[in-house]
């Protein structure tokens, strides 16, 4: 079974974003996401599109599973999730 990723935006420009998957960073198609989201927002992203913008208490709780799940290789995102964003500036 696949499942979607929970990942922050780092860039947003038009209908793609650039965001952080653990240590790796991924390209993201928002065609598919009827909600504005910014760089800092958490999103649930499968097979490279957008699916949902998560609130950041919804991101905590769905990295915590995955921690329990996969090990402890998402630790740093759950403390991510839990710190207030920053939100940089959106591209244009």
């Amino acid at each position: 079974m696949c499942l979607g990723e929970v990942v922050r935006l780092d860039a947003v420009s038009g209908a793609s974003a650039r965001a952080r998957l653990g240590d790796q960073v991924v390209a993201v198609s928002l065609v598919t996401l009827d909600e504005h989201v910014a760089p800092g927002d958490w999103i649930l992203v499968h097979s490279g599109f957008a699916l949902h913008r998560l609130e950041p208490d919804e991101a905590v709780e769905a990295l915590a599973l995955r921690s329990w799940r996969h090990g402890p290789s998402v630790q740093g995102s759950i403390s991510d999730a839990s710190s207030p964003s920053s939100h940089p500036q959106e591209e244009s």
